[in-house]
């Protein structure tokens, strides 16, 4: 008799825990399912070029749409070289080709940009682009310099 109560205590154990447990395992899945648990997430978007190309406002659309918006921190005016002056990476991205961008000392231009469908993301879901963008002083035979940035948004 005295073995009986053993075995029946140490079920007793088992099957408390076990349920505690199990419970436990199908509300994490439960979190992983519905995307709580995705770290992507809960990370805050974000464009950084550094301080001198500063990044003002950024945008990715479901389309493939890429808007960033620059302010010119450095002191000279800058060109922007479009389309073999923007190397991607990560993704494959067509920019306007044409003329460069010419931005003013202290003042905002826009840069648009096209990635290709399949490095396209659905409205809601976080994506980041690496871009190095080469340009040179305006007015002037100057020399090419590059700089590199993410941009990481949910996209549109």
């Amino acid at each position: 008799m005295v073995r009986h109560r053993k075995a029946q205590a140490a079920f007793e154990y088992l099957s408390t825990y076990g349920w505690a447990m199990l419970t436990a395992l199908i509300a994490i899945g439960a979190l992983a399912y519905f995307g709580f648990l995705n770290p992507t997430n809960l990370l805050p978007n974000k464009c950084d070029f550094g301080t001198q190309l500063e990044c003002v406002d950024y945008m990715i659309e479901s389309n493939g749409d890429i808007s960033l918006m620059f302010r010119n921190n450095f002191g000279k005016g800058i060109d922007i070289l479009r389309a073999d002056g923007i190397e991607v990476l990560v993704q494959n991205v067509n920019a306007d080709p044409g003329s460069p961008l010419t931005i003013p000392a202290g003042a905002k231009g826009e840069l648009t940009m096209t990635l290709d469908t399949p490095y396209r993301r659905k409205a809601g879901e976080k994506q980041e682009v690496g871009l190095i963008i080469n340009f040179t002083r305006s007015g002037g035979s100057y020399p090419t310099h590059n700089i590199s940035g993410n941009v990481f948004v949910t996209v549109q």
